[in-house]
């Protein structure tokens, strides 16, 4: 079975839509991310880890958490997302496909023969596979406005942050 591990903070700079560069955003991104995994896991049974960046943390050890099925690793203190993808690849792991568009990641799983992905490419994968649909429909919220605008709640986080910048 394939085991997918995603640089998580990459991804979502990758991904994310313009305009929500804040800081504030950042816990509303990893759960949007989180659940849009989720969903995808319920169609392809594959075993998923997200590992997050938290570098500056005050943590001494890797903390986790099984988010709807997905492994999520945040990282100890003075240690990178890098870090534990680069020790997963040296582990070679079976299966194991990394979502990352870091070069030193990807020239080290091309070293160790390990399958890697863009996020750009895993977006398309998932899109491909009939996963929007079904994401939306796990929703169950019908959505109405421009598609192109942020969430309320998101361009009142922003506003109030950039008054605060200014």
């Amino acid at each position: 079975m394939p085991h997918i591990v995603i640089d998580g903070y990459n991804y979502i700079n990758r991904i994310r839509p313009p305009g929500t560069n804040s800081i504030a955003n950042l816990e509303l991104q990893r759960r949007y991310l989180l659940d849009r995994l989720a969903v995808y896991k319920r169609q392809k049974p594959n075993k998923i880890t997200v590992v997050f960046d938290a570098y500056k943390g005050f943590s001494l050890t890797r903390q986790r958490e099984n988010y709807k099925g997905i492994d999520v690793v945040y990282t100890r203190e003075n240690e990178t997302a890098d870090d534990v993808l680069i020790e997963l690849i040296r582990k070679k792991l079976s299966g194991l496909i990394v979502v990352t568009s870091d070069r030193a990641i990807i020239d080290e799983a091309k070293a160790y023969g390990i399958a890697f992905l863009t996020p750009i490419k895993m977006e398309e994968l998932m899109m491909s596979d009939g996963y929007e649909e079904d994401y939306h429909e796990s929703q169950k919220i019908e959505k109405k406005g421009n598609p192109r605008r942020l969430p309320k709640r998101l361009r009142r986080a922003c506003k109030a942050i950039s008054k605060i910048k200014n």
